[in-house]
C-alpha cells in the first residue's frame, strides 16, 4: 500500500515502539520532576497545560504536541522535561482543543492564548518573561511558529513541523480539518513574517519524507536555521537526550547551506 508523503504514522513501521517509548519515559518525567499539572490556561476544558518548574527566574519552554492537530495529549510528552528542566529550563507542556470538533484557526488562537497566559503569569511561576520560547513537533511545530507571529517571545523551535498547509489541505488531513485554500494561506506560517527580535528555527529527521523536510527548508526566511536530526528509526530504545543534529541555513530551498554540526560525517541534504 502506498503511504501518503506525510503520513508521518504510516511511513514507520515500527511507530507503536516510539509511541509505547513517549507513554513509559512521559510517566517517569511526571514521576521524577515537581510539576502541577492541568492548569486551566483559557475557558474551554481542553485548554489545560502541565508546568515543570526548574527554579527562580528560569527561562520557560512552552511545548505543543503533535498528532496532526486531531490526536495525541500533553501527558504523552511530559518526557520534554527530561531534557530541559536538568538545564535550568521550565516547561509548559500545553494541550490545545482537537480537530474536527475544534477548528484549525481555534486552536491557532488556543496556541496564542497559552503564551500570552503564560507571560501574563510569569511572577506565579517564578520564570523569566524576557526568556520564553515556544517550541513544538509536527502539528505542534506549526502551532509554535504561528506563535512566533503573535509574539512577543524570544524563541520558536519547530520539530518536524508543517509550515505550508497548501499541500496538507490536499491530503488525507484535510478530512478533519476542512480547510479551503484561502484559510490553508492564512494558516500556513510560510505565509507571515515573525516579530522582530523572535529568532526562528526548524528541524527535521534525516530519513523524513521529502515532503516534509520540505515543509521545514520552505520557510523563507534567510535567517531560519534548519537542522536535520539523524533518525534514529531503527534504534527506537535509544535515548531521547542523544539525538545528534545538523544545522542548515536555508539560503536556497533545494540546497540547503550547512553553518554547523555537532559531527563531522554528516552528509549534506541533496
Amino acid at each position: 500500500m502506498d503511504v501518503h508523503p506525510l503520513d508521518a504514522v504510516g511511513s514507520v513501521a515500527d511507530i507503536g515502539a516510539y509511541n509505547d517509548r513517549f507513554i513509559r519515559e512521559s510517566a517517569a518525567a511526571r514521576a521524577e520532576f515537581a510539576m502541577e499539572a492541568d492548569i486551566a490556561y483559557g475557558e474551554s476544558p481542553a485548554e489545560t497545560l502541565d508546568f515543570f518548574p526548574a527554579g527562580a527566574g528560569a527561562p520557560l519552554a512552552i511545548f505543543f504536541h503533535g498528532g496532526y492537530w486531531a490526536r495525541r495529549d500533553k501527558h504523552e510528552f511530559s518526557y520534554i522535561a527530561r531534557g530541559l528542566v536538568p538545564h535550568g529550563i521550565a516547561i509548559a507542556n500545553v494541550n490545545y482543543g482537537l480537530a474536527p470538533a475544534t477548528p484549525l484557526r481555534e486552536i491557532v488562537a488556543q496556541a496564542r492564548r497559552a503564551v500570552r497566559w503564560c507571560r501574563a503569569n510569569h511572577e506565579r511561576f517564578g520564570t523569566d518573561p524576557a526568556r520564553m520560547s515556544v517550541l513544538g513537533h509536527s502539528a505542534g511545530g506549526h502551532l509554535a511558529t504561528m506563535c512566533a507571529i503573535d509574539g512577543p517571545v524570544h524563541a520558536v523551535a519547530s520539530i518536524s513541523g508543517l509550515h505550508d498547509l497548501a499541500p496538507v489541505q490536499d491530503s488525507f488531513a484535510n478530512d478533519w480539518l476542512h480547510l479551503d485554500p484561502a484559510e490553508a494561506a492564512d494558516l500556513s506560517p510560510i505565509s507571515h513574517a515573525p516579530v522582530a527580535g523572535c529568532e526562528l528555527f526548524a528541524t527535521y529527521g534525516s530519513k523524513e519524507s521529502d515532503a516534509f523536510k520540505l515543509q521545514s527548508l520552505t520557510l523563507p526566511r534567510e535567517s531560519v536555521p534548519i537542522m536535520e536530526r539523524e533518525s534514529r528509526a531503527r534504534q527506537p530504545d535509544r535515548s531521547l537526550s542523544h539525538e545528534e543534529i545538523s544545522i542548515h541555513r536555508a539560503t536556497d530551498r533545494r540546497h540547503p547551506q550547512r553553518v554547523g554540526s555537532r559531527r563531522k560525517d554528516r552528509r549534506r541534504l541533496p
